[in-house]
């Protein structure tokens, strides 16, 4: 909903872009860390010697190797899975889980599914395959960070009440109340109607209207027509109730849509090694699902669609 960020990506139909329904917090997912510290590259325990040479990579040489080649190489991608799984245990595990698939508490997507938030680099697909470089891209720089390279960083959940608009957003909308109360429960119901939640049909009928109104929800310039989010913007699919981070059910919905959505992951870019970072993407992305048969085929292009 309702953010200048859009016009980067279509031709908006009013000057006030879109402001994303969901702010998801990974984007892809994506990795939050809780301990901004920088783990060690896992030593071998007394009297093991790593087999170092033709079988096993040493962890200095995978900072000169692309991402996406390091998936591509037996001895390569072998320490990147054993330093990468140590990087995630010390940084990353408290925010999105052990078992990599959110805690719903800290508003974390699940790294495991075949969804992502946010665009990739991809320009065949338009961004919509994504390789390991993807994530590393939102380890390195975050989301909403504060980094310039940052993703989401001018893609937020507007808070349609005025009083809990942050400063950035003040400067962007002032304190106008684009959507009444009652407007704001009008559209509750019509997302919980897209989720294929119980909902009130005639306040979802008043809430569709406002969801593609442009002078008033603008819903629409985000999350798109049907609703299904637009992978760019890293907006939330509002088809998918479990893709929501901050909850599904009317209350929630509702708490979105008065005070807003702005998460944030930290930038790890000199935080961890440069091996680290890679290390970490690349072990991440080994544990996401496989796209649904309607994307292109992973196996074929050498990335995946998710979040």
């Amino acid at each position: 909903m309702l953010d200048r960020s859009c016009l980067a990506f279509q031709t908006p139909s009013n000057p006030r872009a879109c402001r994303v329904m969901s702010a998801a917090l990974l984007a892809f997912g994506i990795l939050v860390g809780g301990a901004m510290m920088n783990p060690a590259v896992p030593e071998p325990a007394p009297g093991e010697e790593e087999d170092y040479g033709e079988f096993t990579a040493r962890p200095e040489e995978l900072v000169t190797v692309a991402t996406n080649d390091i998936v591509k190489s037996l001895r390569l991608n072998k320490t990147a899975m054993k330093i990468g799984r140590a990087v995630y245990e010390k940084s990353c595990a408290s925010c999105h889980g052990a078992d990599l698939k959110g805690l719903r508490d800290q508003h974390t997507p699940d790294l495991t599914d075949a969804e992502w938030r946010f665009s990739g680099d991809d320009l065949v697909s338009g961004g919509s395959i994504k390789f390991p470089s993807d994530v590393e891209w939102t380890v390195r720089y975050g989301i909403r960070s504060g980094h310039e390279n940052a993703r989401g960083a001018e893609v937020n959940m507007l808070a349609y009440d005025p009083k809990y608009r942050i400063e950035e957003d003040i400067k962007d909308y002032g304190d106008k109340e684009y959507l009444t109360p009652p407007e704001i429960d009008d559209v509750v119901e019509y997302v919980l109607q897209l989720s294929s939640q119980r909902f009130d049909r005639t306040k979802a009928a008043r809430g569709k209207a406002l969801f593609n109104n442009n002078a008033k929800g603008n819903c629409v310039d985000c999350h798109d027509t049907d609703g299904r989010g637009i992978e760019t913007f890293g907006s939330t699919n509002l088809r998918k109730k479990e893709l929501y981070l901050y909850g599904s059910d009317r209350a929630s919905i509702r708490e979105s849509l008065v005070k807003g959505r702005h998460g944030t992951m930290p930038a790890f870019d000199g935080v961890l090694k440069p091996e680290e970072i890679k290390a970490v993407s690349v072990y991440v992305f080994s544990h996401a699902a496989a796209p649904s048969s309607s994307t292109p085929d992973r196996r074929a292009a050498g990335g995946k669609a998710r979040r």
